[in-house]
């Protein structure tokens, strides 16, 4: 499972296992065995493990990733889940700041409300935007392309993106858009947010569905509004000020979301965080606000998906979803696939599941000092980060910001030079965790390591580096777009 998908949060309940890891679980161990995936991510292959009636021990670095991984494995009791959510969904009215900091009680509906040409409130249910670009002064010493891009401009004295790129229908999107950020850096021209259509709720009294061919948006409640709540106003950088690699367009968390959907997220995650119920039924409340935040954000497209790229960015084009119905389709998704499957493991912790009187053990922990006894592991299948872009941690941020749980930057396995980790530091790194794979695991036993990398040199190292850590190799083989190797200890 690639393993980005655990930080877009796409399709996380009831995926089907890939058949390649199930094929793998059945021949390298048998039932009643223990399964240990030290890079744990979404929880796949510990999820797959069990339905094979085998015992399973997950290990992340990630808190994210292991919130992901215990809500998907384990669930929730469905009618204690309903009985939050109906408390949640009747609540009508929220708390919010105006601009003069005065605290009032609002409805939330109004909140996302409209005036309707027809002269009635109507609640919105997204609205969809395009950034326009303003002629502002001339400039001399720009490139050849730069140049192109501002004459045209110039000659609209205003554009949206998607008619500048038809217009120099010759040239990639991507250096268009290149040219168009320095232009603004430099200040030749001015980029704003404009709205192109908003789509409502329900259907109106005068039977329209939307606006569209809009100046401004008319809000019912047309002051600015403000959180009465905490949100993070964190930057996307590490603890000793250095900038993310993976991002753009924006500086901090609370950027990606307008005035309205900033309140509303802040007051719903103060209620999340103050429920009154089971721990896990809390914990499934935490990933359905965090499934909110990624699709409420100006992040999300108008095709529906959000981070195309491994990058903290705003389209071109984006659309702001009212988020109070993302929350409500997420739960009710949720509530399908509780309602599915009754069968939940038993959990407990890593003595437990060794002495045979639990299924599964979930540990936030690094896969270079793991916390388990020597040969005590049947089978270790696993897929860790790879020596591509993907920045797990940075992207999770998103995320952890909210949850205020802190990410082990340094002891992240990944390629990252704003980290200070090349090439050569990966596989320092990668070697201490075959080390601790081959000490935790029985003897007579097998590892498997799933791998992305197409560069032959680079899969060649993967291999030394295993077996200069003592463990002998078995086959390897190539199954979709994964290599599956496989050593013996």
């Amino acid at each position: 499972m690639d393993e980005i998908r655990e930080l877009k949060l796409i399709r996380y309940w009831g995926r089907k296992p890939p058949s390649m890891v199930v094929r793998y679980i059945e021949e390298f161990s048998n039932e009643g065995e223990i399964v240990l995936d030290p890079f744990g991510g979404s929880g796949s292959i510990v999820k797959t493990a069990l339905a094979l009636k085998r015992r399973a021990i997950y290990v992340d670095l990630n808190p994210f990733a292991k919130l992901i991984a215990e809500v998907s494995i384990l669930g929730c009791p469905c009618v204690e889940f309903k009985r939050i959510l109906d408390k949640i969904i009747n609540d009508k009215k929220l708390r919010v700041k105006t601009r003069r900091r005065r605290y009032r009680e609002i409805s939330r509906e109004k909140l996302f409300s409209i005036k309707c040409p027809c002269g009635k409130s109507i609640e919105i249910s997204s609205i969809n935007f395009t950034r326009f670009y303003i002629y502002k002064q001339e400039l001399n010493d720009l490139t050849e392309l730069q140049r192109k891009v501002l004459d045209v401009i110039k000659r609209h004295k205003y554009i949206s993106h998607g008619r500048l790129v038809k217009q120099l229908n010759n040239l990639p999107s991507n250096s268009i858009t290149k040219a168009v950020k320095k232009l603004i850096e430099l200040g030749a021209i001015i980029e704003e947010h404009k709205p192109l259509r908003i789509s409502y709720v329900k259907t109106c009294d005068c039977g329209r569905t939307e606006l569209s061919d809009i100046s401004y948006i008319p809000w019912v409640i047309n002051e600015p509004v403000y959180p009465a709540y905490w949100y993070p106003k964190c930057k996307l950088e590490y603890s000793n000020g250095i900038s993310f690699s993976k991002k753009r367009d924006v500086e901090r968390i609370y950027e990606f979301f307008d005035d309205k959907t900033l309140t509303f997220l802040s007051y719903m995650w103060h209620k999340i965080k103050n429920l009154k119920t089971l721990p896990s039924v809390k914990r499934c409340f935490y990933l359905l606000f965090m499934v909110t935040l990624t699709r409420s954000s100006k992040m999300a497209r108008k095709s529906g998906g959000t981070w195309p790229i491994n990058s903290y960015w705003i389209p071109r084009n984006y659309v702001v979803k009212n988020p109070f119905y993302i929350f409500l389709k997420a739960a009710k998704k949720f509530i399908r696939e509780l309602s599915k499957d009754d069968h939940k493991p038993i959990v407990g912790d890593l003595s437990t599941v060794i002495q045979k009187h639990a299924d599964v053990a979930f540990i936030l922990g690094d896969a270079k000092e793991l916390p388990i006894p020597n040969e005590s592991i049947d089978y270790i299948i696993t897929d860790p980060p790879h020596t591509d872009e993907a920045q797990f941690f940075e992207l999770s941020y998103f995320y952890t910001s909210w949850t205020k749980d802190k990410l082990d930057f340094k002891n992240e396995l990944i390629v990252n030079l704003r980290q200070g980790k090349d090439i050569e530091r990966y596989f320092q790194m990668y070697s201490k965790f075959v080390q601790e794979a081959r000490r935790v695991l029985k003897p007579g036993k097998y590892f498997t390591v799933i791998l992305h990398d197409e560069d032959n040199k680079i899969l060649k190292r993967y291999r030394e580096v295993t077996e200069d850590a003592g463990l002998t190799f078995y086959k390897s083989e190539k199954l979709e777009d994964f290599y599956f190797f496989t050593f013996s200890r």
